[in-house]
């Protein structure tokens, strides 16, 4: 069974080579041969995703945040069939590991190659947001331009705190933005300002905010998140209020589930997908229930 390790050296705090000799020796103690790819710009591990799968590998582990294994997972797809020969294994590295606290992985590396090695699966859903797959979260507006603005030598510096450093540069600058949705093929559509949405396919976004605080990674939907324009003080109030999921009570919220959803704006603005960010003017999501194998824990926001 062909095995290989994806590291991105830095991720998070650039934290990976300082737990390289670990991993390795750990991974390879328990599964024998495996090869190592380490990255090193843009792409190189959607690269090495891809390749893992056109050769036939059957696991891959991850070692990096939600960027990294976003990256691979592309890879991984854009292969007709990779997603079904293939395993994930997932080293939260990263500066947030949101999907990896899904997956039920502690921050502690070795507490996750514990439960990596005993080698329990689940199946899980995988959103696709027009020609690109994402695992964690699909997020516009507001979020998205914070997300730009936590570049990599931020998160470096600051760690988790750059999402709140990169949101208060962003605070005072954006403008809602016209918007119109429509899900599930016409089931339900309208028209509004938008301050920001999240198409999430797991509970939590930018390091532990809980953007979707009812969402289960294999339950065959998204959880959507969208809030509608409002003046900036109560936008920020609305913020604080994130962490704990109580925005989801807020009348200007509207919190659903959704199979598809396609949204169009005024204006092309900025999207984060799983920490990538694109500029469009137009949504189209699709979610492919359990489409994807991963290595878990007790997975605690997975119906299983």
């Amino acid at each position: 069974m062909k095995s290989r390790l994806i590291v991105n050296p830095v991720s998070g705090t650039d934290a990976a080579p300082d737990f390289l000799q670990t991993i390795n020796e750990r991974l390879r103690a328990d599964i024998g041969e495996m090869d190592i790819v380490m990255t090193t710009a843009a792409g190189d591990a959607r690269a090495a995703g891809e390749s893992a799968a056109r050769e036939g590998y059957a696991r891959l582990y991850v070692a990096g945040g939600d960027g990294t294994l976003n990256e691979v997972l592309n890879g991984v797809a854009s292969v007709e069939g990779g997603l079904e020969q293939m395993t994930f294994g997932l080293i939260p590295l990263g500066t947030g590991n949101d999907f990896a606290d899904a997956l039920g992985l502690p921050e502690d590396v070795e507490a996750a190659l514990d439960i990596l090695l005993a080698e329990r699966t689940i199946q899980v859903d995988v959103g696709r947001l027009n020609e690109s797959y994402f695992i964690n979260v699909s997020a516009g507006g507001f979020i998205a331009e914070v997300s730009d603005a936590v570049n990599p030598e931020l998160k470096s510096i600051a760690g988790k705190l750059a999402y709140l450093v990169g949101g208060a540069q962003v605070l005072l600058e954006y403008e809602a933005v016209p918007t119109h949705v429509r899900e599930d093929g016409g089931a339900g559509e309208e028209q509004f300002d938008m301050q920001m949405f999240a198409v999430c396919n797991s509970r939590m976004i930018g390091g532990g905010r809980l953007i979707a605080p009812h969402a289960v990674i294999d339950d065959g939907a998204f959880d959507v998140c969208i809030v509608r324009a409002m003046p900036m003080l109560e936008f920020i109030s609305l913020l604080t209020r994130v962490s704990s999921g109580d925005h989801v009570e807020d009348e200007r919220v509207r919190y659903f589930q959704a199979r598809e959803l396609e949204m169009h704006f005024g204006r092309e603005i900025k999207v984060n997908t799983d920490g990538e960010v694109l500029t469009t003017d137009v949504c189209r999501y699709a979610l492919l229930p359990r489409a994807a194998r991963f290595i878990a824990g007790e997975a605690p926001f997975a119906g299983q």
